[in-house]
């Protein structure tokens, strides 16, 4: 009786219970939903490449506490010429041009805006102003690929990684295959192209000094590691009113075996 009797009391706490937690997934599915259903339409008023650019940002962002604003969110990019279709997914897309613009805070918000073209940036690396995408030829076979712009995708703040890929164009019709394995995966703000070398260099261990770079060059018409170059900061620490470089150290990398090649040395440098 006394089992029966706390099954009674126990019930409509458990009903309750019950009752909370479908309300609450609900609640959340809604939420979830509406995210999903909120989105922003853009249009480039210039043709890029020969191209109509249009871009569905998806608001459903990694940040919500800029969620009035564009930047590092989903989108969809679609590139229209004439009977070609290219459509992309951005997991990481940011334009220069739109960040701030209050239009872009509404629900279902169409926005015209001029295209950010494609700049060199110093020591030939590229995209010197962050243009969200641009064509450029990234390995030296005499034709442009799609670069897309991956906001702040290097993770530092302020440096972005990039993907490119190849426009395959078959029985008039078009598409796009991801370029894959190293450099490719690896471009970012810091990587130098030598179109004269074709030489695509990559740097690693970037923080606050870089540690070197990775070189890679067309052997029998594929990209592979021939240079190491290695930063050695050591003998500039300290240093405070002077120019002081860092010592380079040259690794040729020949048949996947390294040897030091040459050294050059900073002034500064007292090492023997």
């Amino acid at each position: 009786m006394r089992k029966r009797n706390t099954m009674k009391k126990l019930l409509p706490l458990l009903i309750c219970l019950t009752t909370i937690i479908a309300c609450n997934n609900q609640n959340r599915a809604n939420k979830e939903k509406r995210k999903e259903e909120i989105c922003i339409n853009i249009h480039y008023k210039q043709k890029v490449n020969g191209y109509d650019v249009s871009v569905k940002i998806i608001t459903d962002s990694l940040h919500e506490e800029y969620f009035s604003d564009i930047v590092s969110r989903r989108a969809i990019l679609c590139f229209k010429k004439e009977s070609q279709e290219l459509i992309i997914q951005n997991p990481s897309y940011a334009d220069n041009n739109l960040i701030g613009n209050i239009n872009l805070m509404k629900n279902g918000a169409f926005v015209e805006s001029d295209y950010l073209p494609f700049e060199k940036g110093k020591n030939n690396t590229f995209n010197g102003n962050k243009s969200p995408f641009f064509f450029f030829d990234v390995d030296f076979d005499g034709e442009q690929e799609l670069v897309v712009c991956l906001w702040e995708e290097m993770g530092y703040r302020g440096h972005h990684a990039y993907e490119a890929y190849k426009i395959n164009t078959n029985n008039n019709s078009c598409r796009l295959s991801p370029m894959r394995g190293e450099p490719f995966n690896e471009l970012d703000d810091y990587t130098e192209f030598d179109a004269t070398k074709q030489t695509i260099s990559i740097p690693y261990d970037v923080g606050l000094k870089i540690g070197g770079l990775k070189v890679y060059g067309l052997i029998d018409g594929t990209f592979a590691l021939i240079e190491r170059v290695q930063y050695d900061w050591e003998h500039t620490e300290g240093v405070k009113y002077e120019p002081c470089e860092p010592t380079i150290y040259y690794f040729k990398i020949v048949n996947g075996i390294e040897k030091l090649d040459r050294i050059e040395r900073c002034p500064n440098d007292k090492q023997e």
